[in-house]
């Protein structure tokens, strides 16, 4: 009797430990084809690399023409600060008494 609970119980174990095998191979082979599906999809998919550099370039292109917009609205700016400058100046000598002036 006590060699059949010896063999009862082994085979016990045995059942679990290929239970828990079997558990963690499926486990396993989901999360791998999870990360397989992750990867080709960022890789080839629509919204993938492919797409991601022809937006990258785009974008890329699109800072560049804002910066040299920038670049020409910064020098006009510069210009017409002067002017105004100017005029102000122009507008004081024109407020002062004549004989005032030096």
């Amino acid at each position: 009797m006590a060699a059949t609970e010896d063999e009862l119980a082994r085979k016990r174990v045995q059942e679990a430990v290929w239970t828990w095998t079997g558990r963690i191979l499926v486990l396993a082979v989901v999360f791998g084809f999870g990360v397989f599906a992750g990867w080709y999809l960022w890789a080839r998919g629509v919204q993938g690399a492919p797409a991601l550099r022809a937006q990258v370039v785009a974008q890329q292109d699109q800072i560049l023409e804002l910066k040299n917009n920038r670049v020409d609205i910064e020098g006009k700016l510069t210009v017409t600060q002067g002017r105004l400058s100017d005029c102000q100046k122009a507008l004081e000598k024109a407020k002062a008494p004549a004989g005032a002036t030096p």
